[in-house]
């Protein structure tokens, strides 16, 4: 469930590694898993930055 307005609430799934680590990361900085993704990615898209996508 979104909290407050104009907010939504996503859900991924990911390899197991990935989910790990950044759980660790988060739990080092005493944040949850989910508080830590909204900064990195809110860093990320502020930063302009574009990803590289390539099959591979």
């Amino acid at each position: 469930m979104a909290i407050g307005k104009e907010t939504r609430t996503l859900g991924i799934n990911m390899r197991q590694e990935m989910a790990d680590e950044l759980e660790k990361r988060a739990k080092s900085m005493h944040l949850s898993a989910s508080k830590y993704c909204k900064i990195i990615l809110t860093q990320w898209i502020e930063s302009g930055k574009k990803l590289k996508l390539a099959e591979s």
